[in-house]
Formats: C-alpha cells, structure tokens, sequence
C-alpha cells in the first residue's frame, strides 16, 4: 500500500512537470512567432511606404502632358564684328560688345537659352530664347563662341558646307570643338547657299540632302533643322524639307508661337546692329511656356 501511494505521488509529480513543460513550450512559441509577426508587418510597412514613396516620384517624373502653347523669341544674327568694312549691309554687322550685353541681359533676367530643335518640348523651361546665327564665318568661333563659353548659354548655328576650311570660314576642327562644347548647335544652311527657289528640283534637292549627309557623317551630330538661303522658299521646297528634316527657318520677323506658326516656316527676330537693349528686352518679354496636363 505504501509503494501504491510512492508509485502514485511520483506519476503526480511527473505528470505536473510534463504538462508545464508543454504549457511553457507553448507560451514560448507563441512569443516567438508573435515576434516575427510583428517584425514581418513592419518590413511590409516599411516596404509599402517606400513603394508608394516610389510611385508618386515616378508618376510626378513621367506626368504626361497634353499640349503645350510655347511662345519663343527666336533672334537671328549673321555676323559678330565690330567693322564692317566695305559691306554695305552694315545692319548684319552686330558688335561684340552689343552681342554680350545681351546675352549679360538674358542671364540677369532669368531666361534660358535653347536649341531650335528643342523647340517641340520646352516642358522644362518658363522663359525660353533661342539664338540662331546664320552664314556662320570664322567671326562666330572668334567673338561669339566665347561669349557663349563666358555664360555657359546655348545658340544654333547654320553652316553652309562648302565654305568649310575656306578663306574667314570656320574650319573643321573649329566645328568639332564648338560640337564638343555642348553649347552650340550645328545645323544646315545647305551646300552653297545659293537661293533655292532659283535652282532645278534635282538641284534643290542635292542642297539639301548632301549637306545634312555631309554634317552628319563628319562631326557624328543629328541634323534636322534646315536654315533656308536668303529666307526663300516655296511650298515645293518646304514639302522636299518635310521629307528630310523636321524643322525649317524662315527670315520673316515675330516671335514664334506653337499654335500660330508652321514648323517649316519658324519666324525670327532680326538682330541687327540697330537693336536697342529696350527692344531685345521687349521681345523677351513674350516669352512663356504654358502646360496644358
């Protein structure tokens, strides 16, 4: 009877320390997991948060855009020269002084210069000007060139490809440098610069094709903007340039607005040795980009 009641107190004992080892293994398991849980909910939070953080930075990078209605003052200049010599057209002699006191005014001001063929996509800027000198002889690389390097600001220039390395033409490795720079833009004013609505279908053609060919293969840049001779063309000519490129600039005066002007037929702003700096600021004064979302 006595072992009865030893035998009975130790399965007692034993059955008391099982069940609290199990009960023990359970708290435990159930604060351990408790842990990870909580652990695994705040990475997926954390997680989220960064995602929807992600998201709303791409979506404000990649908002598209339904139009834009651009007003752009584009100046036309031909050449930077103090003496004009002999020439009679002395209004296309703009000083190099009268050159940086304008340009001085489109940084102090706050406006930004651009490319021609930005023109399609000027989102990123509020106060667009473009300067486009045409002809383009060694005088450009020698007083515009560094005026454009002295404040870091953007022009569009028209070569005309047959001149290269000729007498007070730029040069090859002269083109290449400005390329190079980033801050011009070297562009077609054909082969020769004879008036296109003068010449055969064959031969308008070849102005226009072997010249962007030609500026294309020897300074490895994308042509699409073609500066028309003299200002003339016709509606042959700007239907052969639609074929080829996807800009065209005219001569005739006013600032150019997207919703008002043709692609093909860019107005500009005659810089001429006259201009006051109250009139360049005037025509500055027009420009705007409206985002329409």
């Amino acid at each position: 009877m006595k072992n009865f009641k030893l035998n009975k107190s130790k399965i007692i004992i034993t059955c008391v320390s099982v069940i609290s080892i199990i009960v023990i293994g359970i708290i435990c398991y159930v604060v351990v997991n408790d842990g990870k849980k909580k652990q695994n909910d705040n990475y997926v939070s954390e997680e989220n948060t960064v995602n929807i953080e992600n998201i709303s930075k791409d979506s404000k990078e990649k908002k598209i855009y339904k139009e834009l209605n651009v007003t752009l003052p584009i100046f036309m200049y031909h050449f930077i020269l103090d003496d004009y010599g002999d020439n009679l057209d002395t209004e296309n002699f703009v000083k190099p002084s009268t050159l940086e006191e304008q340009i001085k005014y489109i940084v102090d001001n706050g406006y930004q210069t651009v490319f021609v063929n930005e023109i399609e996509d000027l989102s990123n800027y509020t106060k667009p000007v473009a300067l486009t000198f045409d002809d383009c002889f060694v005088y450009f690389y020698n007083n515009a060139y560094p005026l454009l390097k002295k404040y870091n600001q953007k022009a569009s220039i028209y070569i005309i490809c047959d001149y290269v390395n000729g007498p007070n033409y730029l040069t090859t490795e002269q083109i290449k440098e400005m390329v190079d720079s980033g801050l011009v833009s070297v562009q077609t004013h054909t082969l020769t610069h004879r008036e296109l609505t003068s010449l055969s279908l064959e031969e308008m053609e070849k102005e226009l094709v072997d010249s962007k060919k030609y500026l294309e293969e020897t300074y490895n840049i994308k042509v699409d903007t073609l500066c028309y001779p003299i200002g003339k063309y016709n509606d042959t000519i700007v239907n052969k340039a639609k074929e080829i490129y996807k800009y065209g600039l005219a001569m005739t005066g006013g600032v150019y607005n997207s919703k008002k002007h043709d692609l093909y037929r860019i107005p500009r702003i005659y810089a001429n040795r006259s201009m006051t700096i109250n009139q360049f600021a005037n025509y500055l004064k027009q420009s705007s980009v409206e985002i329409i979302y």
